[in-house]
């Protein structure tokens, strides 16, 4: 059966890492890659819904801005 207990073996898309349901074509969504799981082996890299990736980039983007205005983003 396609739905037993393989990750990402379900037909209607990848897996979100955090919520554990999958990411349907068409939904907001967002590629997360950390350096300790490159393959997302650990569960943490891969396709996640876009509310579920929100929180790291509610913190990451305040950095990302300061950078910018420092010169260092571009």
């Amino acid at each position: 059966m396609a739905f037993d207990s393989v990750r990402g073996s379900d037909p209607r898309g990848p897996w979100c890492p955090k919520c554990q349901q999958p990411v349907r074509k068409g939904q907001p969504a967002t590629k997360m890659h950390f350096d300790k799981d490159p393959d997302g082996e650990l569960g943490l890299s891969g396709l996640w819904h876009g509310e579920c990736a929100r929180p790291y980039w509610d913190t990451v983007t305040p950095v990302l801005e300061r950078l910018k205005k420092w010169g260092a983003g571009g």
